[in-house]
């Protein structure tokens, strides 16, 4: 097959379909066809573009296959994604998505395709999708907010008025939130080398320290990236860690750590003094979270391969601990597309639950008395946050929630069980804190 960046993407989603993880079904397809700089952003592109825009994508293909798009083969179904989605959303004009869809049957052996796919994405490219009728409101939010009907009924219970701008939300509004790292520069500083550089948008973040940027390519392919002046994190991601208040000389744990960014926050906040102990249960993980801390120039952090729902007697008593728990990730479906589609199974909510139970009750063990422990999820399911402090408080009385040292952002609601954080009222992610504080021993 001849390397092309649209058939990359197009085999890249046939992959996709059948064993999930898009990110790296994504890396090995781009590898394979050993694509590089336009092209590559390109497959990108259109690949997330698909994942991101499915629902609307296959209903407006349905309206003109009388036996489904299920009962396509997968390269001519992900064909016709792929170029209604350049057609649509990434400006590429129609004849040119379509003649190039149609050069793909040949690519991928499905000749006899051709002209259903010709036919098909004339009529799509045209449609209109403001004159469709819904049956349901479900069905209406699965659509327009290209969204699996799991999550579309979770989001219409939990949060009627606000599912659709939820689901349409651009997190950070669409920039890269990044950290600037205090030793080597200030968040106005970062911004002034960035732009230096011919970052096309920098501004500072609502979060202090943060700073949201657009970037031509990776932020990660960047001097001042190598060179340790940021880390890449959300902005509700680094609110969760300034919260721990991590003071220099402390004994401080993060114990759901990986990929890293929030033990870089934490290591800056300890100015190289102290204890930090950076865990995470997956080995390859915690390798990600040695590399980071090398790039930022940071000595005494101790990275360990750690399950944290079990107790560990290698690890400390601690002053300040962080659990940024497993989560179902509702929070975040602008920048992990694959959530969208997500089954919410009874039985794997309730393993999760136990999951962030556990992982509660050991960080209460490790805490010294008068410390501080944080919980966070990026998630907006109130099982998993407000419901989930609720129980603990019950399983631990001499913990109480408390208000957090640092400014909340706009929009951000606190209550009786923690902090929240919904997309389409602060801008951010959607995220959930709780600072609970553990009472002092008694003389």
């Amino acid at each position: 097959m001849a390397a092309n960046p649209r058939a990359a993407a197009v085999a890249a989603l046939v992959r996709q379909e059948q064993d999930g993880f898009s990110n790296l079904v994504l890396d090995a397809e781009l590898k394979r066809q050993k694509l590089e700089g336009r092209d590559k952003a390109f497959a990108s592109a259109i690949f997330y573009t698909v994942l991101e825009h499915r629902g609307t994508l296959d209903y407006i293909l349905e309206q003109f296959l009388p036996k489904g798009l299920a009962k396509l083969d997968a390269p001519v179904r992900e064909i016709l994604r792929a170029a209604l989605a350049q057609a649509r959303y990434m400006q590429v004009p129609v004849s040119a998505a379509v003649n190039e869809a149609v050069k793909l049957t040949r690519t991928f052996k499905k000749s006899s395709a051709s002209g259903l796919v010709n036919a098909v994405l004339r009529k799509a490219c045209g449609y209109d999708l403001d004159a469709a009728v819904f049956t349901d409101e479900i069905q209406r939010l699965m659509v327009l907010g290209s969204a699996g009907r799991d999550v579309a009924e979770f989001l219409h219970k939990n949060y009627p008025d606000e599912a659709l701008g939820i689901l349409t939300h651009q997190a950070d509004n669409g920039l890269t939130s990044l950290r600037a790292n205090p030793i080597k520069a200030s968040a106005a500083q970062l911004c002034a080398l960035l732009t230096e550089q011919g970052a096309a948008e920098v501004r500072q973040g609502i979060v202090p320290g943060s700073v949201l940027a657009r970037f031509a390519g990776s932020p990660a392919d960047n001097e001042l990236f190598r060179q340790g002046y940021y880390h890449v994190e959300g902005q509700a991601s680094q609110l969760a860690a300034l919260c721990v208040g991590a003071a220099p000389g402390e004994t401080v744990l993060d114990l759901c750590a990986a990929p890293g960014g929030k033990t870089i926050l934490l290591a800056e906040q300890m100015q190289g003094t102290g204890e930090l102990y950076s865990c995470d249960a997956a080995e390859n993980r915690v390798g990600l979270i040695r590399t980071a801390v090398d790039r930022m120039g940071f000595a005494g952090v101790h990275t360990l391969c750690n399950d944290a729902t079990k107790p560990n007697p290698a690890l400390p008593m601690a002053d300040r601990i962080l659990t940024d728990v497993p989560c179902s990730g509702l929070g975040i479906l602008a920048k992990k597309p694959d959530l969208r589609y997500k089954k919410l199974e009874a039985a794997r909510q309730a393993e999760l639950l136990a999951t962030q139970a556990a992982i509660l009750d050991t960080a209460a063990a490790l805490l010294k008395a008068g410390g501080r422990l944080v919980y966070s999820t990026c998630t907006i399911d109130p099982a998993e946050n407000q419901q989930q402090i609720a129980a603990f408080l019950q399983r631990h009385p001499e913990f109480e929630v408390c208000a957090p040292d640092v400014p909340l952002p706009a929009g951000m609601t606190a209550g009786e069980h923690g902090c929240l954080s919904v997309p389409t009222r602060t801008g951010m992610d959607g995220f959930f804190l709780c600072v609970l504080q553990k009472a002092a021993a008694t003389q």
